[in-house]
């Protein structure tokens, strides 16, 4: 295995040293948590993850809000455990309500935060909540907008997201594929503020059975990430895979539409704009499908999967695949 540069080297990365840019850690029992008590998530503890890690050489992380009520207070928790020595966090991504009256003084607090390098407010609505049969995701079940599209609610989440770029703050944008031309239109007309898309623009539950259906699916996802992919501060991580084809990991033709279409963003967007994720929490069902399947994969054999689907590519691209790409994009 070869020795790992300094992160501030945006290459080489390679599959023998890489940077996990989407994963989660729970604790229900902390107030700011309280939408995952809610839930029934258990806790799942910086030593699960890094014992969960066994076998994949990660060398810094960056964590990802999860829906947490209160950003500040779930970054200052996050922070406690990287200054302990109990992670490789270098990097936070912070929940802030982009369009609440104080949307501003919000995010000034958490730009001066350490670690914070960008926001992510949960986004993907496509019609009230339905426990899953639809692509609205829970934590819009009792807010029930749509950030993106309503007109009463849109020009109030441009107004805080426009405010990102100034704070040297990116956004991760994790919507349904039907969202994506109005987040395209979004992100045009503030080209300051760098976004990276979450879990590969999520197109829903695909059966992989050439339908009708699938087919209809897949173009609508395709049509919003070629819009995404022509905007260059735009980047996508390419993760929880098992949401876009439940059952990929257990069937071989679920799993070659699955590398076709990670293939497909990646020449879209081009490596050096694609990090390859765990989105690791709780147990590979979770990480891997958010429970659309009962696939348990573990990371080793998740990241092994990765580097089959991409050993075609050159060296150089690999390298950003799996940590460039991030390190770059988050400021490791």
């Amino acid at each position: 295995m070869r020795c790992c540069p300094p992160l501030r080297s945006m290459a080489p990365f390679s599959e023998s040293c890489i940077v996990d840019a989407h994963h989660h850690f729970l604790d229900p029992d902390k107030s700011f948590h309280s939408v995952l008590k809610k839930l029934g998530a258990p806790t799942y503890t910086a030593e699960q993850y890094a014992e969960h890690c066994a076998g994949v050489p990660i060398v810094k992380t960056v964590h990802v809000e999860a829906m947490a009520t209160d950003g500040a207070d779930e970054v200052e928790w996050v922070n406690s455990l990287a200054d302990a020595g109990r992670c490789l966090v270098g990097g936070i991504v912070a929940n802030c309500d982009l369009s609440a009256d104080n949307a501003l003084e919000n995010l000034r607090a958490l730009g001066a935060m350490k670690r914070v390098r960008g926001i992510r407010y949960i986004l993907d609505y496509d019609g009230p909540f339905d426990n899953g049969k639809s692509p609205t995701h829970v934590w819009l079940k009792d807010i029930n907008l749509d950030f993106l599209r309503d007109p009463q609610v849109a020009p109030r989440f441009e107004r805080g997201f426009s405010e990102l770029g100034q704070l040297g703050l990116s956004f991760d944008l994790q919507c349904c594929p039907a969202q994506l031309p109005a987040a395209a239109a979004l992100c045009s007309r503030h080209p300051s503020v760098r976004v990276v898309i979450d879990h590969m623009g999520k197109p829903f539950k695909l059966n992989a059975d050439q339908s009708a259906a699938d087919e209809a699916a897949i173009s609508s996802w395709r049509y919003g990430m070629q819009l995404m992919a022509a905007l260059p501060q735009v980047s996508v991580k390419l993760s929880m895979l098992g949401f876009c084809v439940p059952g990929w990991f257990g069937d071989s033709t679920k799993e070659k539409l699955v590398k076709q279409l990670v293939n497909e963003t990646i020449s879209l967007f081009g490596a050096k704009r694609c990090m390859l994720c765990s989105n690791w929490h709780i147990n590979g069902v979770i990480s891997n499908s958010d429970g659309s399947d009962n696939e348990d994969p573990t990371m080793a054999e998740l990241y092994a999967r990765f580097t089959g689907w991409v050993d075609h590519l050159r060296q150089t691209d690999r390298d950003w695949l799996f940590g460039g790409s991030a390190a770059e994009f988050y400021r490791l």
